[in-house]
């Protein structure tokens, strides 16, 4: 399958892209650290349970903390946790921060959660979305309850996984960036992507990309509890997100820097699910995954 992070991490980039050098990194990780302590201090106040997931939670494991060519946040809580921080988040965090989020009185760039940090400044240099700010944030997954049934299971998650496609490709086609357009088709895995995505968005550009959007996050839900969760939004999206309930709950905790926070009961599993058996091994330089900015204020 055709994948737009992996593609653009393939790319040289020009123009006045650059790879995020290591003092800079050092600095976002400190403030991305801040706001997780500031969330993380607002979900226990409330008795919310907010847990380290993907790349943050496979760091937690193998570096204790931040994985060290790494510099975002990936944080997950349960569908209930989750709404309930976006009813409390002005009251709670309105000062300091942003909030982005499907079916919300908040604006809608994305299909998951986005917490910004106001007043700080990280400008890739992709997209000209207005939706999300250019700013600091971290991303927080809903995790919903999947069906019990195997082929329900199944014919939900195709569909999960289509609606998300072309809510992005909406988004992509709605707001087009000539500079992401010349850097993905400078290869062919690129244009292949960019033909499928900029058609798939043009014939579904009807909708919204915030209608898709708010449409993706209403039907990922599943309002029974079961014995499976899935992280729809997440990197392997609704299908390869599907774990049994008991392998994330009842949550633990685990160090993160200087941070305590809680981790799927059973993480092994989970990472060996999304990065493979050898997830403890560090990868080579040219296997991990490249970071850019055009401009960094914090």
């Amino acid at each position: 399958m055709l994948n737009k992070k992996k593609i653009l991490n393939q790319v040289i980039y020009k123009e006045n892209i650059r790879r995020i050098s290591n003092e800079e990194c050092k600095n976002l990780k400190n403030v991305l650290l801040e706001m997780t302590a500031d969330i993380d201090r607002v979900c226990k106040k409330n008795n919310l349970h907010i847990f380290l997931v993907g790349g943050s939670l496979l760091g937690a494991v193998r570096h204790g903390g931040f994985i060290p060519w790494d510099d975002d946040m990936d944080l997950g809580m349960m569908r209930r946790d989750y709404q309930r921080l976006i009813e409390i988040f002005e009251d709670e965090l309105g000062e300091g921060y942003m909030l982005r989020c499907p079916n919300s009185l908040y604006p809608n760039g994305n299909r998951f959660m986005q917490i910004y940090k106001k007043n700080t400044v990280l400008d890739t240099g992709f997209g000209s979305n207005p939706l999300q700010p250019k700013a600091v944030s971290i991303d927080i997954f809903p995790y919903d309850y999947a069906p019990n049934n195997y082929l329900v299971r199944l014919i939900k998650g195709i569909y999960c996984n289509g609606l998300m496609f072309i809510a992005s490709s909406v988004m992509d086609y709605t707001y087009r960036d000539e500079s992401y357009r010349d850097i993905i088709c400078s290869s062919v895995s690129g244009k292949m992507l960019y033909f499928i995505q900029n058609l798939t968005g043009k014939l579904f550009s009807w909708k919204s990309p915030q209608g898709w959007f708010n449409k993706v996050d209403k039907k990922i839900r599943w309002n029974r509890k079961t014995n499976y969760l899935t992280s729809a939004t997440g990197r392997k999206h609704y299908l390869g997100e599907i774990f049994p309930k008991d392998i994330f709950l009842p949550l633990k905790k685990i160090k993160f820097e200087s941070l305590t926070l809680f981790v799927p009961s059973h993480a092994d599993v989970y990472l060996r699910k999304l990065y493979g058996d050898t997830y403890m091994n560090i990868p080579t330089e040219d296997k991990r995954e490249s970071h850019f900015i055009q401009r960094i204020e914090l």
